[in-house]
C-alpha cells in the first residue's frame, strides 16, 4: 500500500477545487507518448524539485533508480524509494507507508521552496468539500499582515 502525493506547476493547474480535480484526472490518464520516468519536457520548477528530492528518496524506476548493487549494499535504501510519475506540469508520487511521514514533510518543504502546488491524494473527495493544499508562498508570507489585508485566500495561495 502507498500514500499518493501530487506536486504540480501552479501556472498550469486550475485554482477552483472541482476544476483542479478534473484537470488532474484528465492528466492522470497518462496517455501521452512521453516517458513518465524522465524529466525531459517537465517544467523547470518541477525538475528542480525532483532533482533535490531524488537525492534523498531515489526513484523506483528509470534513470534515477538505484542499481541492484546499491540496494544490496544499503538495505535501508529500499525503504526510501518513491514511485515517481513525471509529466510536463506535475509529478505524482507513490510513497510507501513506512516512509510517508518523513517524505511528506520533505515534499511539502520542497514544494514551498520551488513555488509548486501540493496535493495529498489521500484526502480526495469527489465533492465541493475537496481541499487542495497549495503552498505557493512561504508560510511566513501567507500569514504576514501585508499579504492578508489585500488578497483573498486563494489569491494568496495561487499567487494570482
Amino acid at each position: 500500500m502507498s500514500v499518493d502525493i501530487l506536486v504540480f506547476d501552479k501556472s498550469k493547474a486550475p485554482t477552483e477545487p472541482m476544476e483542479f480535480l478534473k484537470w488532474f484526472y484528465k492528466k492522470s490518464e497518462w496517455n501521452s507518448d512521453r516517458d513518465y520516468n524522465d524529466i525531459k519536457g517537465t517544467s523547470q520548477p518541477l525538475v528542480d524539485f525532483f532533482m533535490e528530492l531524488v537525492k534523498e528518496h531515489p526513484s523506483m524506476n528509470g534513470e534515477y533508480a538505484p542499481t541492484d548493487d546499491e540496494l544490496e549494499n544499503d538495505p535501508e535504501l529500499e525503504n526510501k524509494l518513491i514511485d515517481y510519475t513525471i509529466d510536463d506540469d506535475l509529478i505524482y508520487m507513490g510513497i510507501a507507508y513506512s516512509v510517508s511521514d518523513e517524505a511528506f514533510d520533505r515534499i511539502e518543504e520542497l514544494a514551498y521552496k520551488h513555488g509548486l502546488g501540493y496535493y495529498d491524494m489521500f484526502n480526495v473527495h469527489l465533492d465541493r468539500e475537496t481541499v487542495i493544499k497549495i503552498p505557493q508562498i512561504s508560510r511566513d508570507e501567507l500569514n504576514s499582515p501585508d499579504t492578508r489585508k489585500n488578497k483573498g485566500f486563494f489569491s494568496k495561495l495561487f499567487g494570482r
